[in-house]
């Protein structure tokens, strides 16, 4: 992205010397707040909660090594620094999900070493109750520093919905699905439903049979749901979920700037309750990470996974390159605690970006810069 072509892109436009900026209204929500958009049938699917978080779907990049690596490098220049925003040829924004401790004595330290920023996609419930993910001392140490903080849900919850492997008839308690996330959380409240039917529920564990995954249900279902239904929480307790982050968040000093689904599982009714709450979504569909400057809607923002078992590092370097030559706001993800996410990892992409001549930003800071806070 040409500095000398920002404001004419992004709709920004100079009166009486202040910058004052369009941005695209929110898109209606659909009757039906489970009906999807699109088709989607990869996100339905049980993830890979070995690497990453994006479900099946898969870029091309998942089953290769680095083996392309091998071949000659440019060398790098150590000694180049960050670029400001107005030195730079675009803005990269680089993400964390989970709030695990290696966001603090892994990312945080080495961003500390380039004098860039990152932001934290935290859940302040796990980080309370599990002791190898961050203390609210070090988020608000790093929200100090500079680092942009968003929700990522209480306790990891899976709010989008997911899909029945078979019809679950009247009577049953338990209901065969592509993954049993939702039966995690004993007492948790589920919807399930198809197209004709909707029961409530509530979560009494979850297993695994000969048949598939199934999430068990404190009282047999009082309706038939067919095998083209779903199961998922009802809207008002996504309300709640999002709120008590929020709220949980706030009360340690943190702004939060925005939202990232848990799982890369955004589609249905989760996705009006969230653009009711949040102006900015980290990754509101898999894949990609070049977010172009026309038309921008910041709830709509796509990023790249930057773990070994999803990008190379020549496509690492493909994707800066494309960062700083079009008109794009560019969004990297990773999971700190990932084996496919280490240091040297990290500070390739840092210096990838950096050689590129891109402003390592904050999503709050890119966003401000191009007019939308």
């Amino acid at each position: 992205m040409q500095r000398r072509k920002l404001l004419s892109v992004t709709g920004i436009t100079l009166a009486g010397g202040a910058a004052t900026a369009y941005r695209l209204s929110r898109r209606p929500s659909d009757d039906d707040p489970d009906s999807s958009r699109v088709d989607d049938s990869q996100n339905d699917a049980k993830p890979d909660v070995s690497g990453d978080e994006g479900g099946d779907e898969r870029t091309d990049s998942d089953d290769r090594t680095n083996s392309d690596d091998d071949d000659e490098q440019p060398q790098r220049d150590d000694e180049k620094s960050p670029p400001s925003i107005e030195d730079s040829e675009g803005m990269v924004v680089f993400t964390y999900d989970d709030s695990h401790i290696k966001d603090y004595t892994l990312t945080y330290r080495v961003h500390q070493e380039y004098d860039v920023p990152g932001c934290i996609a935290a859940c302040p419930g796990t980080m309370l109750e599990q002791d190898d993910f961050l203390d609210p001392e070090h988020l608000l140490e790093m929200h100090e520093d500079g680092w942009s903080v968003m929700s990522h849900t209480y306790r990891h919850r899976v709010l989008g919905r997911i899909r029945l492997t078979e019809p679950a008839p009247r009577g049953a308690d338990r209901i065969y699905v592509e993954w049993n996330e939702h039966g995690a959380i004993e007492d948790d409240p589920l919807v399930v439903f198809d197209e004709d039917s909707r029961v409530s529920a509530s979560a009494a564990g979850r297993g695994s049979d000969s048949r598939g995954d199934y999430v068990e249900l404190a009282e047999p279902l009082r309706e038939s749901i067919d095998e083209s239904g779903y199961v998922r929480y009802p809207q008002e307790f996504m309300r709640e979920v999002l709120e008590k982050t929020d709220e949980t968040l706030e009360s340690w000093g943190i702004d939060v700037t925005g939202f990232v689904y848990t799982y890369d599982r955004y589609h249905g009714a989760v996705e009006d309750v969230v653009r009711d709450r949040y102006e900015t979504v980290g990754n509101h569909r898999y894949g990609g990470g070049h977010n172009e400057l026309d038309g921008l809607d910041p709830t709509t923002i796509r990023r790249l996974y930057i773990e070994t078992d999803k990008s190379t590092e020549r496509e690492i370097d493909s994707f800066m390159a494309t960062a700083a030559e079009e008109d794009v706001l560019s969004v990297v993800g990773a999971h700190s605690f990932f084996e496919t996410f280490d240091e040297e990892r990290l500070r390739y992409t840092i210096e990838s970006a950096i050689e590129n001549d891109l402003a390592i930003v904050t999503i709050d800071e890119a966003l401000a810069e191009l007019g939308f806070q």
